[in-house]
């Protein structure tokens, strides 16, 4: 987990891509980047929602408010940069 500009961020790798995400759960707040990862998906340590790594997507229901913000990323060199 990272703090750029005040906003917790999550950082992961799946299949060497990097992606980047609000670290905070919608519901409680817990951070993502401490959650369960398995595949391209991340589980909430607390109440276990699931959110798409890729694109922030709330999995559990079709409901889009509680998605979590992606920010997009790019690799320069062995910097890995959030656009925040």
């Amino acid at each position: 987990m990272f703090v750029i500009d005040e906003q917790p961020i999550g950082i992961f790798r799946i299949d060497g891509e990097y992606f980047a995400l609000d670290n905070r759960c919608p519901h409680a707040g817990a951070s993502l980047a401490h959650g369960i990862v398995h595949g391209d998906t991340v589980a909430c340590r607390i109440h276990h929602w699931h959110f798409c790594i890729r694109d922030g997507t709330y999995l559990d229901e079709s409901e889009p408010k509680f998605n979590v913000r992606c920010f997009p990323v790019r690799i320069v060199g062995q910097l890995v940069q959030v656009q925040i």
